[in-house]
């Protein structure tokens, strides 16, 4: 008989994680479940400082956490990055997307450097990563990648200057539906996760707005902005076997504000 007792089927333990963005805000917080849950982790940020608690939380756990300082909007550093990780874990079970920024402008002062900056790591990087890392799950037959992208990708907003934040995240999307198409056959699974506001150094500053939040809040039908815990059990899914019927799919968490629209 098949077990499927939670501790089994959303098992993580002894795998292997790559996050990009894995320093800070969303990737900081998914490198901890998956580092309390018993899964090697490798954090890839320009820079890997303010880390030793994450260090210190897989020592507890018995798995280990690797730093990496890499500039993933570069190709040759992402290559060199992912060989890294292939030799030091000995494979890539795990691939989460994590990295990304915003530079608030409206479309009428959105120039052409911000823009290509913003797409450059929203969008760019993530097919790069992605690319160099599927050449690696093809050859194990085995993969999650997981990414985030963002209730944005979907609706969107009349100010606040997300122009090239919601282009580059519902690319995301499409991304993601298209490699989980490319890949299905090698065992790998391709999934992106949409988060309405969880508050990160992103939003920060918005969320502090009293006038902003209380808006905010009162579109979602839950009453409240998104907290990292609320992140996890869809992570543990996405990551563990208890997904492999599960690809090329933008699960929304947010709260039920698609659900009111």
């Amino acid at each position: 008989m098949e077990n499927y007792e939670a501790a089994h089927v959303f098992d993580v333990t002894g795998k292997t994680a790559l996050i990009t963005g894995g320093t800070k805000g969303l990737g900081r917080a998914m490198a901890a479940c998956l580092l309390q849950n018993g899964c090697n982790v490798m954090l890839v940020s320009r820079n890997t400082g303010g880390t030793e608690d994450l260090v210190k939380l897989a020592a507890q756990n018995r798995c280990h956490c690797y730093l990496y300082a890499c500039d993933v909007t570069d190709t040759a550093s992402v290559i060199d990055m992912v060989h890294a990780a292939d030799e030091k874990m000995g494979r890539i079970d795990i691939l989460i997307n994590a990295a990304g920024m915003n530079r608030p402008k409206m479309l009428e002062d959105m120039d052409d450097a911000t823009w290509d900056e913003i797409l450059g790591l929203d969008l760019r990087a993530c097919f790069i990563v992605t690319r160099e890392v599927a050449r690696v799950m093809r050859k194990n037959k085995y993969g999650k990648i997981i990414n985030i992208s963002s209730m944005k990708s979907l609706l969107s907003v009349s100010d606040a200057g997300y122009t090239a934040y919601c282009a580059a995240k519902g690319a995301v999307n499409a991304l993601t539906r298209q490699v989980a198409c490319e890949l299905a056959a090698d065992g790998i699974t391709a999934n992106a996760i949409a988060p309405t506001f969880i508050k990160t150094a992103i939003n920060a500053r918005q969320l502090e707005d009293p006038v902003f939040y209380r808006s905010l809040t009162s579109r979602i039908p839950v009453g409240r902005i998104g907290e990292f815990k609320d992140l996890m059990g869809l992570l543990l899914l996405l990551a563990s076997d208890a997904s492999q019927f599960i690809t090329g799919q933008v699960f929304l968490l947010d709260g039920g504000i698609a659900a009111r629209q």
